[in-house]
């Protein structure tokens, strides 16, 4: 038993018909560099064009509307080329996507996006919303409300591509178009650390939207989904109340 384990160990690979350690660890080599170089070409389609040298064995080429990206074999090398100017869009369709269109706070955009992509990333981590916060993104506290076609939603429970020919209004929006309520938040202290305010703000211009003269009661139900932590929930009732009567021309 001695020798055949010596001979299983030792013997040539032609000899026993079989791979050894070391040339299954070389192919194996062969099979996560050729991963590796697929990467390094989108990689390089979003950075420019860069070129880049791995080990590689292949010839791969991928085409798309927005640019071509190839893996040339060089030798004991491959260098991976990017030819037409690559866009952010081309390596999102390489990917699968859908192409939406839609405006945020009146700006009009027509995007490519995953369909798995959550309506809070896609304005936050991609467009740059950054007044759409992160909190629970669980949908309990209201910190990411959105305003889309006129109705308060939680924007990390709603899916990008159901924004498609939408309008979405965020904090940001209502505090440059100087809404009326901006002026009451601000003097009634409505926020402390101003983290949930956000949400409160456009929760409350949504309800201005539909009902430009909120009771008290009103009001407590249509916040009673944004959630805040220093408890300034007495002052919204305030402020929004005041904002109502501004917009009607009161004091």
């Amino acid at each position: 038993m001695e020798e055949d384990k010596k001979t299983l160990e030792s013997g040539p690979p032609e000899r026993r018909g079989q791979v050894s350690r070391r040339e299954f660890l070389k192919d194996a080599g062969l099979v996560v560099g050729g991963a590796t170089i697929g990467s390094m070409a989108i990689l390089s389609a979003c950075n420019g064009g860069e070129t880049v040298t791995k080990t590689e064995t292949k010839t791969t080429t991928v085409t798309g509307s927005g640019g071509t990206v190839t893996t040339t074999v060089t030798g004991a090398g491959s260098t991976v080329t990017v030819t037409s100017p690559p866009t952010t869009q081309f390596v999102e369709k390489l990917v699968g996507g859908q192409q939406i269109s839609f405006t945020v706070n009146g700006k009009p955009y027509t995007k490519v996006v995953d369909p798995c992509w959550d309506l809070h990333y896609f304005l936050h981590d991609v467009l740059g919303y950054y007044d759409i916060k992160t909190f629970c993104y669980r949908g309990a506290c209201g910190s990411c409300t959105v305003i889309m076609d006129g109705r308060p939603i939680l924007s990390c429970m709603a899916l990008a591509v159901d924004a498609d020919g939408t309008e979405i209004e965020t904090a940001e929006g209502i505090a440059t178009a100087n809404h009326a309520l901006i002026e009451p938040y601000v003097k009634n202290h409505c926020m402390q650390c101003g983290y949930c305010t956000p949400g409160f703000l456009t929760t409350a211009k949504a309800l201005l939207d539909h009902n430009p003269n909120p009771t008290d009661h009103d009001i407590i139900e249509a916040l009673a989904g944004n959630l805040c932590r220093c408890g300034t929930y007495q002052q919204h009732v305030i402020a929004i109340k005041e904002a109502a009567a501004i917009m009607k021309g009161g004091a």
